[in-house]
């Protein structure tokens, strides 16, 4: 659970919520740092297989069926989420990508 704007937002719900997006395969959702939020939600989705969708559809699907301070602020699609050794997400290599411009993709 994280804060955004005086808001507990969980991304599991905002995760369940995308994932109802007939594109999404999967999706995470991570807190990054506002100035004016404290932190916002930021959210990585795969695609079904030759499934279509813009980061501003997925941002109004979540606008309108979700409440609106839930909505990620950034959508990031990857062909797959990052592996640890352990196989869990690796959510700091993803941090560290946003944070260097995510340009390119993860390998």
């Amino acid at each position: 659970m994280f804060v955004c704007g005086g808001e507990n937002i969980f991304p599991i719900e905002v995760e369940t919520l995308l994932e109802r997006h007939p594109a999404v395969h999967q999706a995470l959702v991570l807190p990054f740092d506002h100035k004016m939020k404290d932190q916002v939600p930021y959210a990585f989705v795969v695609l079904h297989a030759g499934a279509r969708a813009a980061e501003e559809d997925l941002k109004q699907f979540a606008l309108a069926n979700g409440p609106a301070y839930q909505h990620p602020r950034r959508v990031f699609f990857l062909q797959q989420l990052p592996l640890t050794g352990t196989n869990k997400i690796d959510k700091d290599r993803l941090r560290e990508w946003v944070a260097n411009g995510s340009s390119g993709e993860i390998t």
